[in-house]
């Protein structure tokens, strides 16, 4: 024979049987500083209603969930672990830590007891360490149990909130020691536990900055602190740790696991977009700017953006005077224009030139100086020849055998550098910005045009005299490349 329950559901189908024998079995031996998981069942403005399987209700302050924007860090369904408080007839106090609101000498005294954290904000650095209020109820932390590592600046931690555990209670309250590293210590265990399991080199991982030093940004990843060296902050160049503040959020990906160490090692700047990834937005001959990013002998590295250097060869800095050194022409730091030579996308490779405040010759193919006689400057004296330097700021080279002097091994000595001297323009390489002239075709060039000139002048009256002029004119010639 049936019980009168026996077939009877609830709306949602539950045989009502079960509900009651449910009922039967809930616990109601909770003892204050107990430690209980439960299940959020409903969430008011100011009460978390927590299902820990009791015959009582239990509740705990939505205050201990509220986020900086007033935002709540549970919801309906989450599992979360407090302890026991207080007890009535029809209800269980719950906290995650004592102290969130006001506290007792008794409550404080409870929660050393059974090992229960106890929530404070540092109000001042005293001697050997901090004061620290937990729900008005002054303690002490010494300075070695406020981190796991000793405070960069102590004046820092002023006004922040953490919690502690207490490991002495004296003087009835009078005197009582708090220790931070204690729960980093056991978190850290149990968060080292979970992450073996479950963490990969190439995972991307949220964290908080718990420190900063000049070598790299320490994170705290739930318990278990990583660094992010300075060379991993970003694909920019010369980024220092500056920029980060301690309790801002971050995200980074995992570079490097050692266990045996417990050291992770993570990296911000490979999450980070490759501007390679778009390098079509730029082309070749297009200006640009830039910011000088590092100075060697033969050059600067130009950024262009975070991530993406170009390189500007010292030969490269200017078009009106010769460099030498880069120093001479940029600084570093410099906010610079630069015009885009040649993108290597494979090799990861642009080659840059310093655009200048005057126009550049060489965007003119030479600005019309084809086959013309120019006055140059010798900027250098070589035992294949001269360098030398136009008007223009363009750069050319006489090679030995183009001077006008004789062909002996004192020729270069009637050159120096500094002299101004006439010379052809022979052969324009553009693609390497390079001229080659030549003195000897300067000066039969120049009798040409006087000998034109003459002709034009005498008109046909020098006919007679033809033969006489031109045999006169050749000996000149001769004895000017001659001397």
């Amino acid at each position: 024979m049936s019980t009168p329950f026996e077939h009877t559901e609830d709306t949602n189908g539950e045989n009502f049987q079960e509900m009651l024998e449910s009922s039967l079995n809930r616990r109601d031996d909770f003892e204050i500083g107990t430690r209980v998981e439960g299940k959020i069942v409903f969430i008011t403005k100011e009460l978390v209603f927590v299902d820990i399987s009791g015959k009582s209700e239990a509740v705990i302050g939505a205050e201990e969930f509220r986020n900086d924007d007033e935002t709540l860090s549970v919801k309906n369904g989450d599992i979360i672990q407090a302890y026991v408080v207080s007890r009535t007839s029809g209800e269980i106090r719950l906290t995650t830590s004592i102290g969130r609101g006001g506290a007792s000498i008794n409550l404080v005294q409870m929660a050393h007891r059974e090992a229960i954290p106890v929530y404070g904000t540092v109000i001042d650095a005293v001697k050997g360490g901090y004061s620290i209020s937990v729900g008005g109820i002054k303690c002490f932390c010494p300075v070695s149990q406020i981190d796991t590592r000793a405070p960069s600046n102590p004046a820092a931690m002023i006004g922040r909130a953490f919690l502690f555990k207490i490991i002495e209670f004296k003087e009835r309250g009078k005197n009582i020691i708090l220790s931070r590293t204690a729960l980093l210590d056991e978190q850290r265990k149990r968060t080292e536990a979970s992450l073996k399991e479950t963490l990969r080199v190439g995972d991307r991982i949220a964290g908080t900055v718990s420190n900063v030093r000049d070598f790299g940004v320490f994170v705290d990843i739930g318990g278990m602190d990583a660094l992010v060296p300075k060379s991993e902050l970003s694909r920019g160049r010369n980024v220092g740790t500056s920029s980060f503040k301690i309790g801002e959020r971050i995200e980074a990906s995992v570079k490097a696991i050692d266990w045996d160490t417990r050291r992770l090692t993570l990296s911000i700047k490979d999450i980070e977009a490759d501007p390679w990834d778009n390098i079509g937005t730029y082309e070749a001959g297009a200006t640009v700017p830039g910011r000088v990013a590092n100075i060697i002998k033969t050059g600067a590295f130009v950024e262009l953006e975070p991530g993406l250097d170009g390189f500007i060869h010292v030969s490269r800095m200017s078009h009106l005077k010769k460099i030498t050194r880069p120093e001479d022409a940029v600084s570093l730091g410099d906010e610079v224009q630069v015009r885009i030579n040649s993108i290597n996308a494979v090799d990861r490779k642009i080659s840059l030139e310093l655009v200048s405040g005057g126009p550049d010759p060489w965007q003119e193919k030479g600005s019309g100086i084809e086959n013309s006689v120019q006055t140059v400057i010798v900027e250098e004296v070589k035992p294949v020849g001269l360098s030398v330097r136009l008007e223009n700021g363009m750069l050319g080279f006489i090679p030995r055998g183009e001077l006008r002097n004789k062909m002996d091994a004192d020729m270069l000595k009637k050159y120096a550098e500094g002299d101004s001297i006439k010379a052809a323009v022979l052969r324009i390489e553009q693609s390497s910005r390079k001229l080659v002239l030549s003195e000897k075709e300067a000066v039969q060039m120049e009798e040409r045009k006087d000998y034109e000139t003459f002709v034009k002048k005498e008109g046909a009256s020098a006919s007679n005299t033809l033969g006489a002029m031109l045999k006169n004119k050749f000996e000149d010639i001769q004895k000017k490349i001659e001397k």
